[in-house]
């Protein structure tokens, strides 16, 4: 019999419900992180093998990993490189919709707070510079790099990333809050269009 530390995350996930039920949550969603990010109770309820009290369960799970996941990483607690964003925002990746979020900086770009600004399809015109620099006012933040995630996998920015991100840009220059980044995370990797010269 292997012991734990030689079992795969699906073993180990077939060791608290069926195997069967395993192989359908992988199919659905893809792999154990993105299941654990994205499930919802009462889906799991309609998987043979999962009834309330498993659904439950993994609901507490769930809530368990992240909590030890956040006490231990150590998040930057100062954003100097767009790895840093990443690091403060790695969770994004696994969503199966997308997100914005944004990050707010003070001086010597320490991090200030962060919120999620929308989730859905992001459209540049439903997305309003109002919601982002609201909470920047009253934050007095000095600076705001956008996060977004592409569920898809490829971080390539869209027409609409690029659109958004010049509509922030020119937002904040009326503000004077400075648009320091937006970074686009994905499970194959990160684009920051700072970097790539958008910004």
């Amino acid at each position: 019999m292997k012991s734990s530390e030689n079992l795969t995350d699906q073993e180990l996930l077939g060791s608290i419900i069926p195997p069967s039920a395993v192989k359908e949550l992988i199919a659905d969603y893809g792999s154990i992180p993105r299941f654990f990010c994205n499930f919802n109770i009462d889906e799991l309820q309609r998987i043979p093998g999962i009834g309330p009290i498993k659904a439950k369960q993994l609901t507490y799970i769930s809530e368990l990993i992240k909590r030890i996941y956040h006490a231990s990483n150590v998040s930057p607690t100062a954003i100097k490189t767009p790895k840093d964003a990443v690091e403060v925002m790695v969770d994004i990746k696994y969503l199966e919709v997308e997100q914005v979020r944004a990050i707010y900086l003070g001086t010597k770009n320490a991090i200030l707070g962060t919120r999620i600004i929308s989730q859905g399809t992001i459209n540049s015109s439903i997305i309003s510079p109002r919601e982002i620099f609201s909470v920047a006012v009253k934050l007095m933040a000095a600076s705001v790099i956008l996060i977004h995630n592409h569920p898809s996998g490829d971080p390539t920015p869209s027409h609409e990333d690029i659109e958004l991100t010049k509509k922030v840009l020119e937002a904040g220059k009326v503000l004077d809050i400075a648009l320091l980044d937006h970074v686009i995370i994905a499970e194959s990797g990160y684009v920051s269009l700072k970097e790539r010269g958008l910004i």
